[in-house]
Order: structure tokens, then sequence, then C-alpha cells
């Protein structure tokens, strides 16, 4: 339907966007709840890819690119099963392994011959995980846009890395996944659900954490100082907690906004960082 690669990531953001934002309003007004919620962000992911790489990659996987979905996809049914059995801590051991396992399954032809980049992937993952899962300072449902909030603004911020790490195809998935994720997020701000769900950790940050993983281990040559500028990024909930004059701010629409500022610095910084390593050639 698509006459060049722009007009095709123009139809992806566009088409999972909306569906994105119709499923969740459905889901508002039918008030399924928050496992319901999460595994919108989750097959938001799983949209993004089939978009993106125009497929579903058959099964068994063969190759990094084709790990990523399917380790996206057992995240999102684990995490949505975990929350409607309302097992908070088989979610949160999940929530720990599941960055390990991605990242051995991922580097797994690199294990004999770079075992601590696969380790240090892992490690990272797992830090990740921690901290987007920490407590922002506001209600279950402010933190839990917050959360969605990050990982689409660590989405946008990664694109420019994948692009500079020889994955335009990840490029045009971080991007439609970014957007679908902030179209699901009118729908939760006059609320009081959560819409970040074990399903959206596992499935939505875990499959962004799968895509850097090959990306940097695979074809490793994404900008590493990049990379380190954007992980500041899951530091800025601690920061903002810190900021009275933020935690102070009577509507939840200005706090969330002021939050989704602070958390856009280290990502712009990444992707400068990103432009300037690719040179004049990089396709803005």
């Amino acid at each position: 339907m698509a006459n060049s690669p722009q007009d095709a990531l123009l139809f992806g953001i566009v088409s999972v966007g909306l569906v994105a934002f119709t499923l969740a309003g459905l889901c508002r007004m039918s008030r399924l709840g928050v496992a319901w919620s999460g595994a919108i962000v989750s097959a938001a992911f799983l949209a993004a890819y089939a978009v993106a790489y125009n497929k579903v990659p058959a099964f068994p996987p063969i190759g990094a690119a084709n790990k990523v979905f399917y380790i996206a996809l057992a995240g999102a049914l684990v995490g949505l099963a975990a929350d409607l059995a309302g097992r908070p801590r088989l979610a949160a051991m999940l929530i720990l392994i599941q960055p390990l396992a991605a990242a051995l399954y991922i580097g797994q032809s690199r294990l004999g011959e770079a075992p601590l980049e696969i380790l240090v992937a892992a490690a990272a993952g797992v830090a990740v995980m921690l901290l987007l899962q920490r407590k922002m300072g506001g209600t279950a449902a402010e933190d839990g846009v917050k959360r969605a909030l990050l990982l689409a603004i660590a989405s946008l911020g990664f694109a420019p890395i994948a692009l500079l790490g020889a994955s335009s195809t990840s490029l045009q998935l971080c991007l439609i996944f970014a957007v679908a994720v902030l179209a699901t997020l009118p729908w939760s701000l006059g609320t009081e659900d959560n819409p970040f769900g074990t399903s959206a950790v596992l499935g939505g940050a875990g499959g962004m954490l799968a895509v850097v993983c090959a990306v940097t281990l695979i074809t490793r040559k994404s900008d590493l100082l990049a990379l380190a500028t954007l992980g500041l990024i899951f530091f800025v909930p601690e920061v903002s907690r810190r900021m009275q004059w933020l935690a102070g701010l009577q509507a939840r629409f200005t706090r969330l906004l002021g939050f989704a500022l602070l958390c856009a610095i280290p990502a712009a910084c990444a992707v400068t960082i990103a432009i300037f390593s690719y040179g004049s050639s990089f396709p803005i």
C-alpha cells in the first residue's frame, strides 16, 4: 500500500496508533481492569513488530530479530496470566527473569566468544526492569501512566540508535510502538485505573529490551555512549520524586507533562549523540 519507506512508516504509525487508541477506549468503557489494559501495550508492540517487519516470524524463530517477537509474545501471555490470577509475587519474579533469559536467548550465538557482553546486557536489563517498577511518587494509576510515558519516550530515544546500529526496521518498530503507547494514555488521565500491568512490562518493556539486545549484541554497531545516555531516563522517576515543586502541582495532567519533559532530556541528548555519530548522511 505504501510507495516509499516514509509512507510505510506513516501508515504503521497511524494504523497501529488508532487501533491502540480504540482498544484502550473499549477497555476503559468496559472497566476490564489493569490486566487487559496492560495487554493492550504488549499487543501494540507485537503489532508494531508485524507492521515494521511486514511478517510474523515462523516458529521456532531463527535469528535475533525473529526471536524478539516471541520474547514479547511470551512475556505478554505470562504477564496477562499472572495479573488475571492475582499473583503479584509471580509477576515480580517473572519481571526479573525475563531480561536475563532474553539476553541469553538472543545472544546465544555469541555466548562462547563474548560471555561478558551478554552478562552486562542481562544485568542492564534487570536494572531497567527494577527501576521501571519503582514507586514514582503518585497513585497507582498515575505511576502507571508515568511508566507508559517513560517507555514511550525511551522507545523514541532508541529509534536513531537502532538506525545507527544498522537496523532501520528497528527504528520503524520503535517509532510505531512509542506512538501506540502514547495513543492509549488519554483514556487513563481521568481515571484511577492503572494502565500498565505485568503484561505491559513483560510484553512491552521486555520486548523493547529484546530489541536493544538484538541491536547491541548482534549488529554491534550501536553507539554505546548514546545508549548509556538514554539509560539515564530510567532514573528520572527518582529525580522527579525529589522535586517538590513538581509533586506539588495540583493537576494530574500538569504533573505528567512535567514528568514527560524531564524524560525527554536524556532521550533528546541520546538522539543528538546518535545523529552526530551517524554523520551528515543521517536521514532527518
